[in-house]
């Protein structure tokens, strides 16, 4: 009977889990950063990028540097969102990680 209820939990589980996929998949996050515009959604997926024109007259150093920091704000924004709806799912149990 216990390994019946384990079964039914883990199916209920999974369900779960597929349903927040399917909303981080669809959560997309655009930022923009030094008018550098990417896409992200909330599976930590990049979707694009978009670099502005008058932004390529700058160095190389420095669109580098801009790509890199809106790729970590982007970064930063999914993992939150991720981290947000892994705690619905998992409620108060701690987690090893």
């Amino acid at each position: 009977m216990e390994l019946f209820k384990m079964a039914k939990e883990a199916l209920s589980m999974r369900s779960k889990i597929n349903e927040i996929d399917k909303k981080l998949r669809a959560n997309i996050i655009t930022i923009e950063h030094k008018g550098i515009q990417i896409q992200v959604n909330g599976k930590n997926e990049f979707l694009s990028l978009v670099i502005p024109e008058n932004l390529l007259t700058q160095t190389k150093t420095k669109i580098e540097k801009y790509i890199l920091e809106a790729f970590c704000e982007a970064h930063n924004k999914s993992q939150t969102i991720m981290t947000e709806e892994a705690k619905k799912l998992t409620g108060s149990m701690k987690l090893p990680i």
